[in-house]
């Protein structure tokens, strides 16, 4: 007898809890995808692929902004989907094992493409690499070094997702007093022998150098996400109040951007 009404409980539950869905669910289809490109600040995790032994920053146990950018959104039926192909201690050039930066976006539009209405990735955010800034990516003393180790990859991937109709944004980088690379370099060359930080007026020069070659260009919309900028910690990441503020700046840009997409 009472396996009996368990049964005719479960049935009813299960009707109603169907009708409900019927009537007040929304199929999440056809939304934007924003794709995230970049390395650490966008996930910690490295490349298995790696050659430099970098398993992940911190062990991965930090959320990059990612995170922070689907939390926005992931209450909502109708809107932007967030998707990421970055990789923690990624160059560029995709240097010791790791994916280059149009390798990202490359794949990125390749995976949220359908065959009969074509991608589904309406924008792409960059985020900053290593390239220029370590000496496991490599230093850049002069300007053409910057060019040939950043600027080239980064243009060469702009070119790539405006030709597949990818609006580009570019989160711009933290500033060099926000930021404290003595301690960084302090603490990973206690575990990379010889690690040394850019200096000031090297990361100077990096952030110069993008703002004359890509910061102005046509169709490229430059986000100043990291206004209120505190690191974790370790001089470099930006701590959990920084990525949620940096998050909803964002996202609040492209939401107005893609207004129509959505």
């Amino acid at each position: 007898m009472h396996k009996k009404l368990l049964t005719v409980t479960l049935l009813a539950s299960l009707t109603t809890f169907s009708a409900f869905s019927k009537d007040n669910i929304i199929v999440d289809v056809n939304n934007p995808v924003v794709g995230l490109i970049g390395a650490s600040y966008v996930d910690p995790e490295a490349s298995i692929h790696n050659t430099v032994g970098l398993t992940s920053l911190n062990g991965s146990s930090y959320r990059g902004i990612a995170d922070y950018l689907k939390a926005t959104t992931i209450t909502k039926a109708k809107g932007l989907v967030y998707r990421e192909n970055a990789e923690g201690g990624a160059t560029s050039g995709g240097a010791n094992g790791f994916k280059s930066m149009l390798q990202q976006a490359q794949e990125l539009v390749e995976h949220t493409t359908q065959w009969a209405d074509g991608t589904h990735m309406k924008a792409a955010v960059i985020f900053s690499f290593n390239d220029c800034k370590h000496t496991l990516a490599g230093l850049c003393p002069s300007q053409s070094d910057v060019i040939s180790a950043s600027i080239n990859n980064t243009l060469d991937t702009i070119n790539y997702l405006q030709s597949n109709n990818v609006k580009v944004f570019i989160v711009r980088a933290p500033s060099y007093d926000d930021l404290d690379f003595p301690l960084t370099e302090q603490i990973f060359s206690d575990v990379i022998p010889g690690f040394a930080m850019v200096d000031e007026q090297g990361y100077q020069l990096i952030q110069d150098t993008f703002q004359e070659y890509v910061h102005n260009l046509d169709g490229v919309t430059v986000i100043d996400a990291w206004q209120e900028f505190d690191h974790m910690g370790d001089g470099l990441h930006p701590d959990h109040k920084s990525k949620r503020k940096a998050a909803k700046v964002i996202n609040t840009v492209l939401e107005k951007a893609l207004k129509d997409k959505m």
